[in-house]
């Protein structure tokens, strides 16, 4: 069975859109809750969240790393325009896609 290790790793902060801290704690409750094991700002995971604020994405412009990605910028994930009351969703569908397919 595989580590599922996940980081959630932020902007700046200087031009938020969304409510960065809220996105982030919902998102770790919800993939503690399946099992994953969550750290902040660490690349040593298997899954990196990359949130940013704004479109300026500064999560992922200023990653250092090649580890999958689920990228948030603003109301996106992954370039796909999320509705906000549906992103926390998005993100741990995206996270948990992931890890299925590297299990099977």
């Amino acid at each position: 069975m595989l580590d599922k290790r996940v980081s959630i790793n932020f902007c700046g902060g200087c031009n938020p859109w969304i409510n960065r801290g809220k996105v982030a704690d919902e998102v770790k409750e919800l993939l503690i809750s399946y099992g994953y094991l969550i750290s902040f700002n660490s690349i040593d995971v298997n899954v990196v969240i990359n949130l940013s604020g704004c479109m300026s994405n500064c999560a992922q412009k200023y990653s250092k790393n090649d580890i999958h990605s689920v990228v948030v910028a603003a109301f996106t994930v992954d370039t796909l325009i999320v509705d906000e009351s549906e992103m926390v969703a998005e993100i741990v569908n995206r996270v948990r896609n992931y890890y299925e397919q590297l299990e099977s």
